[in-house]
């Protein structure tokens, strides 16, 4: 095994019995370092602990708390925003795909309202804050969806019409 007048000759493949032998001889020394430290370093871990836990957890308690006080602005945010559109949307598309169901569906809402109020003794709406049960709409339907289904066979082409 040798190489050319250039190449130097690789060195020998190290024995894999020294090998061993050395590598548990410093596994050993590891252990036996940990041993050692062991009781000193548990000391300074729970020196640490009961200095540091309270300090640690309160801050954990309010960054959860700014954490979930943002998500929860952000979502009623998104919902103020595009809350009706959305609503709207879907009533559409539910009316768009089966006017039946559609009409059904309004029925059954308009009958489990009245039960409710037969069994509460109040309306549903006055469970939930006037703000959110007769919230006013930012966007008239016009702005959505233009003019719905008027005029569809013959439409007007000039711009800005509203």
């Amino acid at each position: 095994m040798g190489g050319g007048p250039s190449i130097p000759a690789p060195p020998p493949p190290p024995d894999p019995n020294a090998v061993a032998q050395a590598n548990a001889e410093a596994y050993k020394k590891n252990i036996e370092t940990y041993m050692e430290k062991a009781p000193g370093m548990a000391e300074l871990e729970n020196k640490l602990r009961v200095q540091y836990m309270p300090q640690q957890r309160s801050l954990e308690r309010q960054l959860s708390a700014l954490d979930q006080q943002a998500g929860v602005q952000a979502g009623m945010q998104l919902e103020r925003q595009f809350g009706p559109q959305r609503t709207l949307e879907g009533l559409r598309r539910s009316y768009e795909a089966s006017p039946q169901a559609y009409a059904l569906n309004r029925g059954l809402g308009d009958q489990m309202t009245r039960q409710f109020e037969r069994l509460y003794g109040e309306s549903p709406y006055a469970s939930v804050e006037p703000s959110v049960a007769f919230a006013p709409r930012n966007m008239s339907l016009q702005d959505i969806y233009g003019t719905i289904g008027t005029n569809i066979s013959n439409p007007s082409l000039t711009a800005g019409t509203k």
